[in-house]
This record gives C-alpha cells, sequence and structure tokens, in this order.
C-alpha cells in the first residue's frame, strides 16, 4: 500500500518526525483510500502530548488552533489545508453512553486504534511502515462488512451514536453489518435518546442522502426510527382503503422516498413527512373507502413540530413545510395553474420545481393502476415550468399596476383592501395580461358593483 499523501500532509509529518515523534494517518483517510474513495480530511495521531505537538511548529509557517487542546487534539492549517492532530489516548469509563468520563494519553498506536468504533475505522498508516491494521479492517473492507472493534454490545453501550454511525456507514457503503452487531442495535437502540437532536439529524441527513432502498423500514426494523423520527409510528401499519393506493400509509411513504434518488435534502425530508397527518385525518365512508381529508395541513404541522425537536434552521423547516401543504394540491398543464403553483412556492422557481418533485415521488409509490394519469400530468407540468422559467418572469402581489392607496383613494378600507388585492391577484395569474391600471380599477369597480348587488338582493331577501 503506497498512499500519495497531500504536500501539507507531508510537511505535518516531517515537523512531528524530526522531533522524535513519528505520526500515523488514522481513521476515515486510510479507509476511503482503501475504498478507492475521495478523500477529504486527513486525521493523524502521534505519541506527542499536545504541549510537545506545539513545540514541533513555528507560528510563523501555518496556523495552529488548538480549541481541541483538552482533549488531546491540535488544528494545523498549513497551505490553506486544515489537519487534525491527535494524542494516543486510551478512554476509561463512558458515562450517560455518550462521552468518556476520562480521557488518558499515551505512548501506543494500538492501544488508540483500540478505542475507535469499527474496524474499518481502526486503521493506520505511514509512509515507512505501510498500513497497520490490528483489527483487521481492510479484510473487513474486501468482504464489505460492519464490525465492531471488540465487544459490540460494549462498543454500543460506551457510546450510543456508534448505533446511529453503524447503521449510516452501511448505507453509505452500501456494507452489511455483523450478526453480533445487528444484534447489539436492536438490543440497546434505547440508548439513542442519550444523544443530542443536533446529532442525530446529522447523521439522519446522512443516512437519507445515502439513497439507500428501503431506508426507513431498515430503520425501523432495527428499532431506531422510533428515536429519530417518532411521528412516523403513526404510519405503522395504517391501512389505505382507497383506490389511489396498494401499500399502507408508511410503506407508501418508503416506496416514495425511494424515488428521491439525487433530490436534495429538503426533497427528501419533505416526502418523509408528507403523509404524517393521515394517522389524524382518516375517515371511512359507507362504501369502506378510506378519506385523508385536510392531511396536507395535519402533516405540515406535525412535520414542523418535528424538524424544531431535531433542530433543523427555520428556512429549511418553513421550505419543507410549504412542499408538504401543497403536495396535494390540484395540477393542469396549463400556465395559469403553474403561476398559481409558483405564487404557493413565493414565487421561487426552483421551490416550486422541489414541489413538483416531491410530488412526482409521491405518485410514483401509488396504485399505478389509478394514478399513472396524475403521474403523468405532473411530469408535464414539469416541462411547462421549466418552459416558463426561461420565457416568463415572476408575477408578485408586489407587481400588480394598482396598490392599497388607490384602493384608499376609492373609500375602501381595512380588509377589504386585503382582498380585493388578493382577487386581483388571483384573476393576474390566470391571464397576466390584465395587469394593467385601467383593466384591474375596471375591475374593482365591477367587484364594487357586484358587492353593492349581492348586498340589496340579501335586503330584499
Amino acid at each position: 500500500m503506497s498512499l500519495q499523501l497531500p504536500e501539507p500532509v507531508q510537511w505535518v509529518m516531517k515537523q512531528l518526525q524530526e522531533h522524535g515523534y513519528p505520526c500515523f494517518l488514522v481513521g476515515g483517510c486510510v479507509r476511503d483510500y482503501l475504498l478507492d474513495r475521495a478523500i477529504h480530511d486527513y486525521d493523524m495521531a502521534t505519541a506527542a502530548t499536545p504541549a510537545q505537538m506545539l513545540e514541533c511548529f513555528d507560528a510563523t509557517q501555518c496556523k495552529i488552533i488548538q480549541t481541541g487542546i483538552r482533549h488531546g487534539t491540535l488544528t494545523v492549517i498549513y497551505h490553506q489545508m486544515s489537519m487534525e492532530i491527535t494524542t494516543f489516548r486510551k478512554e476509561l469509563a463512558y458515562e450517560q453512553h455518550r462521552r468518556p468520563k476520562q480521557v488518558v494519553f499515551c505512548d501506543s498506536l494500538i492501544s488508540d486504534l483500540a478505542r475507535r468504533d469499527f474496524t474499518i475505522n481502526a486503521m493506520a498508516y505511514h509512509p515507512a511502515y505501510g498500513l497497520i491494521d490490528p483489527f483487521n479492517g481492510q479484510q473487513d473492507i474486501k468482504q464489505r462488512i460492519i464490525r465492531c472493534v471488540g465487544s459490540s454490545s460494549q462498543r454500543f453501550e460506551e457510546d450510543a451514536l456508534r448505533i446511529l454511525r453503524s447503521l449510516r456507514f452501511s448505507f453509505q457503503l452500501r456494507f452489511e453489518i455483523a450478526a453480533d452487531c445487528r444484534n447489539a442495535i436492536v438490543q440497546q437502540a434505547k440508548w439513542i435518546s442519550c444523544i443530542s437532536k443536533e446529532r442525530i439529524r446529522y447523521e439522519f441527513d446522512l443516512m437519507l442522502m445515502s439513497d439507500v432502498p428501503s431506508l426507513l423500514s431498515h430503520l425501523r426494523e432495527y428499532g431506531v426510527l422510533t428515536y429519530i423520527l417518532p411521528e412516523l409510528s403513526l404510519l405503522y401499519d395504517l391501512s389505505q382503503e382507497s383506490k389511489w393506493h396498494i401499500y399502507d400509509a408508511f410503506q407508501h411513504t418508503d416506496i416514495a422516498l425511494d424515488h428521491t434518488k439525487g433530490l436534495s435534502l429538503t426533497e427528501k425530508l419533505a416526502v418523509v413527512c408528507h403523509d404524517l397527518g393521515k394517522a389524524v385525518s382518516k375517515t371511512m365512508d359507507e362504501q369502506g373507502q378510506a378519506h385523508f381529508y385536510g392531511h396536507p395541513k395535519h402533516s405540515a404541522d406535525l412535520a414542523k413540530q418535528a424538524l424544531q425537536t431535531l433542530t433543523y434552521p427555520k428556512k429549511i423547516i418553513q421550505e419543507i413545510v410549504t412542499l408538504i401543504y401543497y403536495h396535494d394540491a390540484t395540477l393542469q398543464p396549463k400556465a395559469s395553474t403553474m403561476r398559481k403553483l409558483l405564487a404557493h412556492a413565493d414565487m421561487d422557481y426552483d421551490l416550486a420545481g422541489k414541489l413538483l418533485r416531491v410530488m412526482e415521488a409521491d405518485d410514483l409509490a401509488k396504485n399505478p393502476a389509478t394514478a399513472n394519469a396524475k403521474l403523468q400530468t405532473v411530469q408535464a407540468c414539469q416541462a411547462l415550468l421549466e418552459t416558463m422559467k426561461k420565457s416568463e418572469p415572476v408575477l408578485r402581489r408586489s407587481d400588480l399596476a394598482i396598490n392599497g392607496h388607490d384602493l384608499i383613494k376609492l373609500g375602501y378600507q381595512g380588509k377589504q383592501i386585503g382582498n380585493i388585492l388578493n382577487d386581483l391577484y388571483q384573476m393576474v395569474l390566470e391571464q397576466p395580461q390584465r395587469n394593467t391600471r385601467d383593466t384591474l380599477f375596471a375591475l374593482v369597480k365591477q367587484h364594487h358593483l357586484d358587492e353593492k348587488h349581492n348586498a340589496n338582493t340579501s335586503s330584499r331577501s
């Protein structure tokens, strides 16, 4: 094995070596090299203590960041490349199934590798010594297996984050999880509740972006989904007695997610949460058919709460809520319909495109015998939206040729103004050529006459 190292990495290793401290590449960069994957981070480990590491580097040649020095980690930035160097260490008893109570520095590379989570992450490399692989990580890579270093039960009990990481690596790399590791995950999934919501979110995002098929079903089988997104349990075995569906609500959601390969994180999360409200909105008619009236709003409300719990940023939550709220909107491949869809998406062509892709994934997970016509409509709307994006500027309510001040001069006030402007906006979305002052004033005048007529009719009755 001969790993071609970037010049900054060679420089860091040389500085330590010249001071008598061999330095080894460890963890993900070694794993990714053996997998022939792009290497993004070069992490290193050495016998040098943090104080000794500081003596090895000249601050005039590189930037030194000491944020993690308390835990033995120094960050060196050389030629704009950031590299973390950590002192060999052992971790003693853990607390709260997440962090070691005490970290002890040591001078043994093997002891340092022994504390790591999985065999594929417990390898080291040095240009002179080659690959150091005391736990057969290279063999597990060849066999495509995720295996813990030592006892799986002990590793997961020490740090519950390893449960999510084992699944995430399995999904990303398409590796099998070793049998004892699988059993330990099922038995110890409850410790996930000890992990911060931010870290759960981070791991879940990476799982979603792995595009592994049947992701939600896998997480359910391992017993971890309820600790990631408990709201999805509302859909377990929820039947959908409808001509539109051939799967229960959870299966439908999982299959819809399978149709989001290559889509953005917000689109995937919208699909995951798009039917959360079906459990609270389900009704049955006299013919034994299920209906889910108002489920998009219920789903959007539940999704907002769930995503807030997982500490997603407000902007992302708002986008996902919009996608869910309008995912069941009625469509026609007409420019006027697309303008109204754009209005739902705050006149954002990209967001409207995401909405159509969420609709497409939803329809692809329905009964093909009945949903194909709707699917074709969605796809026709996608093509139309792309054409409009190139030729038609967005039209916001603020672009109307008249405004509230004009209506005040005509004697309108309060809620009347907002209602009239909304009505005019819908008319202009239907026919943009109407957006002239003369036409809109004429429509307002007609609106006034209609209101007066309706009022007179009501008083006579």
